[in-house]
């Protein structure tokens, strides 16, 4: 069965609409009560050795299997579909095997859904989301499928053996050959009229806490045949199984599942997604309209959340930007340095008016920590600066200091911030901003100042050595898309409710959220004598 065409319609209509989701879908921490905690303890000092040692058992057995599969077989052998008794038997041993592997991993309860579609019907099965190393059990009801893993996991003793067993398809992400050879491996296979078995692929490509659907990435669609969606929840009161990039670690993972008196999974087999001529031209959208259908189904936001090397990113526009903005970030180590939140207000005043004074606008960490009245020589102080010295003087460019704790506090307007931002990066008060210059100032704005800011520049429409007066600045802020979202889908997402204040004794603010300020600046950017701390 496809999936109908109003479906199809309703998301290409929206395909272009960029969801955001509260929090960040790369960490997953796991907090527990205190009966949780004596509960885990107990269980865990019966349950964890028992099932720890079971588990080991039924791998070793299952290595000596996996390597019977291809014994005496030549390189060109094994490189065509299994056949004979090689695929009957020891299929169907190696899948009792597993299956008893996550009973005694405390799967004890595994619902599925659905219907699983032959091979002729969809080649490939994406499964998402994807949560940790614990989602191989939807191998169970797939039957042990053939699935797309990374190069480096065929190192992993078993594992290893056990990927090489199903004839898995592998790929190196930082080899661009390994990748294109493995695209043509996924054609040939899904070309094949169903010789080979179904290939299994989590296209988000990495384990998030399963709050949204990051971007799937385009390989599962390259190749323009049918896919089925099929999802993957876990209803359980104590989430243990998410292992994401911040978070709990793989030991406690092992720790607090296994110490459970059981796990429940559902798996869920979505109707076959047929792509259109258009999907096949254009993988992108194919991957994008299946990730929002699956979304759907979970209830979850299908967003642009995606992993660019070591770093979680989401684009923004015509941007790809840290998921967390670094002025929230810089917030958050502000909370560990003790009085941090109090001394930044007490000194922000201090740096505006020392931005527009210095024309230089840089400073040692230790002068900035001293206008910010905190002490220098603690780490939390080094950890909470250090980011914003760029270049080979280690100075600090309090703009972007500045400039970054103000784009995320709803407590000044948009127009304020632009206008203090003009003014800090109109060298010699010329009254309008070179390229250079307006590069900087968005890099300062988002808190990247290694961020290439070339492309949104570009839809600017002015030449090389333009001049962008204030006027036209805050106009692009209003009227173009790329621009808008900045504030509204990153630095202050609609939705977001403003900071609120608590006043001090010495009658000045603070907000709740991090930084609150409100000063208002003049029309040359200088702060008035008249600051208001809200």
């Amino acid at each position: 069965m496809e999936m109908s065409k109003l479906s199809r319609l309703e998301y290409k209509k929206g395909k272009d609409v960029i969801e955001t989701v509260n929090g960040n879908p790369f960490v997953h921490e796991l907090t527990l009560t205190n009966r949780q905690k004596v509960k885990v303890a107990l269980l865990g000092t019966v349950l964890f050795p028992v099932r720890m040692l079971l588990t080991v058992i039924v791998f070793l057995i299952l290595w000596p299997i996996s390597r019977l599969r291809f014994l005496g077989l030549s390189k060109e052998q094994v490189s065509q579909p299994i056949t004979g008794w090689r695929w009957w038997f020891l299929q169907a041993l190696a899948w009792t095997l597993c299956r008893v592997l996550f009973f005694v991993m405390g799967f004890m309860r595994v619902k599925v859904r659905g219907r699983m579609a032959p091979p002729t019907e969809a080649p490939i099965l994406v499964v998402a989301p994807h949560s940790s190393f614990l989602d191989s059990i939807v191998m169970v009801p797939c039957g042990l499928v053939t699935v797309m893993s990374r190069a480096e996991n065929l190192n992993i003793p078993i594992v290893g053996d056990l990927l090489r067993f199903n004839q898995s398809i592998v790929v190196s992400r930082q080899d661009p050959e390994s990748r294109r050879s493995c695209v043509e491996e996924l054609k040939k296979r899904v070309s094949a009229s169903g010789q080979w078995s179904q290939v299994l692929i989590f296209p988000e490509g990495t384990t998030t806490n399963g709050t949204a659907l990051i971007k799937f990435k385009a390989g599962a669609f390259i190749v323009g045949v049918p896919v089925q969606p099929v999802i993957i929840r876990y209803p359980n009161k104590l989430d243990t199984i998410r292992w994401t990039w911040k978070g709990i670690n793989i030991v406690q993972v092992l720790w607090y599942t296994l110490s459970q008196f059981y796990t429940s999974a559902e798996i869920e087999f979505l109707p076959v997604y047929t792509p259109t001529q258009e999907e096949k031209d254009n993988p992108a959208l194919f991957a994008s309209n299946v990730q929002k259908i699956m979304a759907r189904a979970l209830g979850v936001p299908a967003t642009e959340f995606e992993f660019e090397g070591r770093v979680p990113v989401t684009r923004v526009g015509l941007l790809k930007l840290p998921v967390q903005p670094g002025a929230r970030v810089t917030e958050t180590r502000l909370q560990k340095t003790g009085a941090g939140m109090q001394a930044v207000l007490n000194g922000m005043g201090g740096l505006v008016e020392e931005c527009c004074r210095l024309p230089a606008h840089r400073l040692t960490l230790e002068q900035c920590a001293k206008l910010l009245n905190l002490p220098a020589s603690q780490p939390d102080t080094h950890a909470l600066l250090t980011p914003y010295c760029q270049g080979s003087d280690g100075l600090l460019d309090l703009r972007e200091f500045v400039l970054g704790m103000l784009a995320v506090d709803k407590t000044w307007s948009i127009e304020r911030v632009l206008e203090l931002a003009f003014t800090f990066f109109d060298t010699g008060s010329k009254g309008w901003l070179s390229k250079g210059e307006f590069s900087r100032l968005l890099q300062a704005l988002l808190s990247c100042p290694e961020l290439d800011v070339a492309q949104i520049i570009e839809e600017t429409n002015l030449r090389d050595k333009y001049e962008l007066p204030l006027e036209e600045l805050q106009d692009l802020f209003k009227s173009k898309q790329n621009f808008k979202s900045l504030f509204t889908c990153y630095l202050r997402p609609e939705g977001e409710e403003p900071a609120k204040t608590t006043p001090f004794a010495n009658g000045r603010g603070h907000a709740s959220n991090g930084v609150g300020l409100a000063g208002k600046a003049t029309s040359n950017g200088t702060a008035s004598s008249n600051k208001k701390w809200d």
